[in-house]
């Protein structure tokens, strides 16, 4: 073959990787684009968020009124202290990362209205409920500056939304894990007792209704908190709407299992509940530690270990991974654990119970917790085969790059108080 026939072959296919090139780019120019739209799942996700929160607070109330009234006073000490106690923890958290933007010269200053609006929702326990309306502001905000095509504008607004949702969810987290987890196990274990000496049957039902909103409410969190994370990095993957209802299924099934098994064991013995959830605390927190799973939220050895007894008794009720990484092994290891403490929660019911005195309570529990177990593996298996997103997004990195986004966006882009971690 010519010289000049290999030359016109060489220009005519990097003519073509150039087109290759520059139609990639406009696909993942058009990709980032559409990634950074307030829209329909945004919107939905908030409303869920509110709703989740407002129900479950209300049905606890509602409980404490209950035992007041028929004179079940520890009981209704109980469920006042896992409402105010996670309230004021949030507020305090939400009034420190108020008082931490002040000094943050990237953002606007809030006018004194706002302040005042703050302070209000602040006194009633309510922390989570303005940032998520913090949040949709500024996304209807993004929403009008796309429609007068202030594509600058847009995409700050839009960032700053993801911010606040990020703060929100994270409060959340410590919701479920203060408040809807004690709630739902405590209140579940009063009704399992009530059933089995068959009284109080109204009392029963609203125990119900409370422990069931309490379940959606944690799996929601937890839903919710992992795809604030990938929302709020641009190196990640978004979560659709599809993988939000697989893991929301996952968390939910997981959930109920493990509060079921705990409920059934403090029914029984409490003491030995206490001591099962206490020595569980210490070995994952002595993993933690020991481990050295060092995250963006820790800046010492000694905030990693706070970190680590934090996250240890989060591990209670579910896994949170500390940090990126390959989990596969973590989550059978963690897995493996809860499996022999449910089956032993299940072995003393059987045995310190009667099935004579309330055979479908007695065979229902039972069959519930083995299902919500089953069914718990079964949607995170789906999740990770077939909704999970992929690990690391080049194509939002180059995005970015491309766009050539502010200063002041960049920095609003990711929230400082989410870990660094995503599932």
């Amino acid at each position: 073959m010519a010289s000049s026939d290999v030359g016109k072959v060489a220009s005519a296919s990097l003519g073509a990787k150039i087109n290759e090139i520059g139609l990639r780019r406009s696909e993942e120019n058009a990709r980032m684009s559409a990634s950074l739209q307030f829209g329909f799942y945004y919107l939905t996700c908030h409303l869920l968020s509110i709703s989740t929160y407002l129900i479950d607070h209300g049905f606890s109330c509602w409980l404490a009124y209950q035992y007041h009234t028929q004179g079940q006073e520890t009981y209704f000490a109980l469920t006042i202290t896992f409402v105010v106690m996670p309230a004021l923890i949030s507020t305090g958290f939400s009034m420190r990362w108020y008082l931490q933007d002040i000094d943050d010269p990237t953002l606007p200053k809030a006018p004194l209205w706002r302040w005042g609006l703050r302070v209000v929702f602040l006194l009633l326990q309510f922390a989570p409920i303005l940032r998520y309306l913090d949040s949709l502001l500024y996304g209807i905000g993004s929403i009008l500056a796309a429609r007068k095509n202030q594509k600058e504008k847009q995409q700050y607004l839009f960032r700053r939304m993801v911010d606040e949702d990020s703060d929100a969810s994270l409060l959340r987290l410590f919701h479920c894990f203060l408040h809807a987890a004690p709630q739902a196990i405590l209140h579940l274990m009063v009704l399992i007792q009530m059933a089995r000496q068959k009284q109080h049957a109204t009392l029963q039902a609203y125990q119900g209704w409370a422990v069931m909103c309490a379940l959606i409410s944690i799996a929601w969190a937890l839903t919710c908190y992992h795809r604030s994370v990938r929302f709020a990095r641009d190196d990640k993957e978004k979560l659709s709407w599809q993988g939000s209802t697989i893991q929301f299924c996952w968390h939910l099934m997981g959930t109920a299992s493990r509060i079921l098994a705990l409920a059934m064991l403090a029914a029984m013995y409490p003491a030995w509940m206490g001591t099962v959830c206490l020595t569980h605390w210490c070995v994952m927190a002595a993993w933690l530690a020991l481990g050295h799973h060092q995250t963006a939220v820790c800046s010492s050895r000694c905030e990693e270990l706070m970190f680590s007894c934090v996250l240890g008794l989060a591990y209670i009720l579910a896994f949170i991974a500390p940090r990126d990484g390959p989990t596969r092994y973590t989550y059978l290891a963690y897995y493996l654990v809860c499996f022999m403490e449910n089956t032993g929660a299940l072995v003393v019911w059987c045995v310190g119970n009667s099935s004579a005195q309330n055979p479908s309570l007695y065979y229902g529990t039972v069959g519930m917790q083995i299902l919500t177990f089953l069914l718990g593996i079964l949607f995170m298996l789906a999740y990770y085969r077939y909704f999970h997103p992929s690990g690391t997004s080049t194509t939002i990195r180059k995005s970015i790059t491309i766009t050539e986004m502010p200063d002041r966006l960049s920095k609003a882009g990711v929230s400082g108080r989410v870990f660094s971690h995503t599932l």
